[in-house]
């Protein structure tokens, strides 16, 4: 079944289930606050993905679903939402950092690849630069053709 993926500007939803997860939320604020798209059930919050986008290139951060729907795809139509969101905007790249869930996101196509291969644009956020310890996978995947 295909849930309803829509924008959430709800900050403390957002940060709650992010937290449950732990996932880091040091950063999301209404100054600095990435796109994101959830799944909400009766107006609660349930899975959640973030996005900012660089021109050609975007970042994907802050996948989670609360434990209570976990194993319902829910992930899986988050980030295949986000990719053609963003290719829809001209983005060509995604990249990603994760130090938990590699193996999911090469099994969605994403491949290993070395910090020193990141975009400029990708290397100055604060995911990149600070919140993600340097032992974090790094994965992209080219979602436009070209």
């Amino acid at each position: 079944m295909v849930e309803i993926i829509k924008p959430i500007a709800k900050l403390d939803q957002i940060r709650s289930l992010l937290d449950e997860s732990g996932l880091q939320v040091s950063d999301i604020s209404h100054v600095h606050c990435p796109l994101f798209f959830g799944i909400q059930s009766d107006s609660c919050l349930i899975a959640v993905i973030g996005l900012e986008l660089f021109g050609p290139v975007g970042l994907i951060r802050s996948l989670a679903v609360s434990k209570a729907h976990r194993g319902n795809r829910l992930a899986h139509q988050l980030v295949s939402f986000a990719e053609h969101y963003a290719a829809e905007r001209g983005v060509d790249t995604l990249f990603l950092l994760t130090t938990t869930a590699s193996v999911f996101f090469q099994q969605l196509g994403y491949e290993q690849v070395a910090r020193s291969d990141v975009p400029q644009a990708i290397r100055t956020t604060s995911q990149f630069s600070s919140l993600c310890p340097a032992s974090s996978d790094v994965l992209s995947k080219r979602i436009a053709g070209g």
